[in-house]
């Protein structure tokens, strides 16, 4: 049975973690070590960590702090120098799996660099399903291009050729990795089999401008490398969320290359709709060029 690393990175979650490390202790898939990666906690993670799992810490669970605030690229990164396994699989600390999870995903990872399972439940605070994804899973290129794949805890790899994250595109890391992965030629595979369940807070980082900016970020360093007939998804993509944002002439503009460069996309409902509901918001696009 081949060694599973679970890296988690933590930061200010004492309200979550515990559920999280106990998510990956439930796995019916037994040879995992858990990688807890403090990022310089100000509230009780540690003393939680360590008062509900006291008697696993550096048996099955091996905890480092880090010596200063790095945010969440650095810290996975940590983590796998840290780690012994020949899998990788990151857990968010506020989102759980399935108990079969890494059970069903390690079949899969013999033969692909990759594996995502696409993420269709989400629950609150409490751990309640308040929603269910119906998003279509289609081809690789769409899912990745148009943005849709990303979420570290439905993200599993081989660590023999692992990209690693690059802090560079912090808050859209997630998204890079796959891009980045797929132009090298790694081997990816998409499951859709409902087994990661995404937390849904006010602290998720969608909600935050720095989401925009390393939007742009990846869009600007890889639009000269997308197959041109995968680059209306990329290009609609980040359009959306410059129209989210606020950032309106810019989102038009790239939405209005998109639709040139595929014309079908003006079929999916979902997207147009949800530009359509924000692409006329002056007060967006005032409080993003104000700053306010």
């Amino acid at each position: 049975m081949k060694k599973v690393s679970v890296i988690i990175p933590v930061y200010n979650g004492e309200k979550f973690i515990s559920d999280a490390v106990r998510s990956v202790l439930n796995q019916t898939y037994e040879n995992i070590e858990i990688v807890v990666i403090d990022d310089c906690s100000t509230d009780r993670t540690r003393d939680i960590l360590f008062g509900d799992f006291g008697k696993l810490i550096d048996k099955k669970i091996f905890y480092y702090r880090n010596k200063e605030n790095r945010e969440r690229v650095y810290s996975r990164n940590k983590g796998i120098s840290l780690s012994t396994g020949e899998y990788l699989f990151f857990l968010d600390y506020d989102d759980l799996w399935d108990k079969n999870y890494i059970q069903d995903t390690i079949p899969y990872l013999k033969e692909y660099d990759i594996v995502y399972s696409f993420p269709r439940t989400f629950i609150d605070s409490s751990g309640k399903i308040i929603r269910k994804s119906n998003k279509k899973v289609s081809s690789l290129e769409k899912i990745i291009f148009s943005g849709l794949i990303g979420y570290p805890s439905a993200s599993a790899f081989r660590k023999n050729s692992f990209p690693e994250y690059k802090e560079e595109f912090l808050m859209r890391e997630d998204w890079e990795i796959f891009i980045r992965s797929y132009l090298k030629g790694l081997k990816i595979k998409i499951l859709d089999n409902n087994m990661v369940f995404i937390r849904e807070h006010s602290n998720r980082t969608s909600r935050d401008k720095r989401f925009y900016y390393a939007t742009v970020k990846v869009f600007e360093s890889y639009q000269s490398s997308i197959p041109d007939r995968f680059a209306g998804y990329f290009l609609f993509h980040t359009g959306e969320v410059c129209i989210r944002y606020g950032n309106l002439p810019k989102g038009w503009m790239l939405i209005q290359k998109a639709l040139i460069k595929n014309p079908e996309l003006i079929k999916d409902k979902r997207n147009i709709l949800s530009v359509l509901k924000r692409g006329f918001r002056i007060d967006r696009a005032l409080r993003f060029f104000t700053g306010n």
